[in-house]
């Protein structure tokens, strides 16, 4: 994942943090692994919630990634086990013996064995070993206070403890400057614009809803317009895909836009035509009209009718009686 795409999680992470969506902010630090909260994972070990503590930390590391790892997992565990001597209940120990420390006998198995004889025991405190273990409370405080010095010397947490340091809202802020850049291209700009979406590319309508009136020219004879702004991806900053690099920023910005406000490459309003300001008023009807005697004469129908029709109207932008009269 990019460096960018990185940024962009820890963004969404403070807008779930800031918007109170707590449950989803825990589920995407443990999901994309970039940042772990020890807040977080001292609040459900003092709480005891086991399941919750190992998910979490699932997202970071595993069991056997290194020894500090595994000592991480192992205290968690002797904890789980411990606690349930503690209030009798000896089908919970086995089945965290068999199901959880097991895969520890693999490492240690003479540690494995001195757990398993615990459960002969009616209180574990017989243990020497043990026998400072006070209550549930102040046993899980204890256990944390490794826990963190394991974690902070675990490489594999190196660069993940610290959240970036950022501006309040910083993804609200960036949005603003987006739907701004998007007011700035509107060719109906108008003050104090009511953005309704963020889903669509925003465009002031325009005024009462009028629209433009198409004409009906041949493409090849409208210029080609020059991109007025440097190219960006769908995402600005992020890479633009293969097929878009090299599109005009500026028709693939409108390409999103609404119809209303979109402009067609098959419409042409007629103020784009360049006009030279020597011709006579009747200069883009005489356009429209060569046009069509044009077309006509490239026809295999073409009538006197046609060429006719094209003699006498250019006759009328001459002022020669003789050359209309020649018609």
């Amino acid at each position: 994942m990019s460096s960018l795409s990185r940024e962009l999680v820890f963004l969404i992470l403070q807008f779930l943090e800031e918007e109170k969506f707590k449950e989803s902010v825990h589920k995407l630090e443990q999901e994309s692994g970039f940042f772990f909260s020890i807040k977080y994972f001292e609040e459900k070990a003092l709480a005891g919630e086991w399941d919750e503590v190992e998910r979490y930390l699932s997202g970071f590391t595993k069991v056997d990634d290194n020894r500090y790892s595994m000592k991480i997992f192992f205290e968690i565990r002797k904890q789980k086990y411990l606690e349930a001597l503690d209030r009798h209940d000896r089908a919970k120990a086995v089945e965290i013996l068999v199901k959880d420390l097991k895969v520890f006998s693999t490492f240690n198995e003479e540690l494995y064995k001195e757990i398993t004889q615990l459960l002969a025991l009616d209180n574990f405190r017989e243990n020497e070993q043990l026998s400072k273990y006070g209550d549930t409370k102040s046993a899980r405080s204890i256990m944390l206070i490794e826990l963190k010095k394991l974690i902070e010397a675990n490489p594999l947490f190196r660069e993940k403890l610290v959240f970036p340091t950022l501006r309040a809202s910083r993804l609200r802020t960036l949005i603003n400057q987006s739907l701004n850049w998007q007011h700035q291209l509107c060719k109906n700009q108008r003050p104090n614009p009511d953005i309704k979406t963020l889903f669509t590319d925003h465009t002031c309508s325009p005024p009462n809803g009028a629209r433009g009136s198409p004409v009906s020219v041949p493409l090849a004879a409208v210029p080609k317009a020059t991109p007025a702004y440097t190219q960006l991806g769908a995402h600005g900053p992020f890479p633009p895909p293969a097929a878009a690099a090299n599109a005009n920023a500026l028709a693939g910005w409108m390409a999103n836009a609404t119809a209303s406000s979109s402009v067609q490459s098959a419409v042409v309003t007629a103020s784009s035509i360049p006009v030279p300001s020597s011709q006579g008023p009747n200069f883009n009807s005489y356009i429209l009209l060569c046009f069509y005697v044009e077309t006509a004469k490239n026809s295999s129908k073409c009538t006197k009718y046609d060429r006719l029709s094209e003699c006498r109207f250019r006759a009328t932008n001459e002022t020669s009686e003789a050359r209309r009269a020649s018609c």
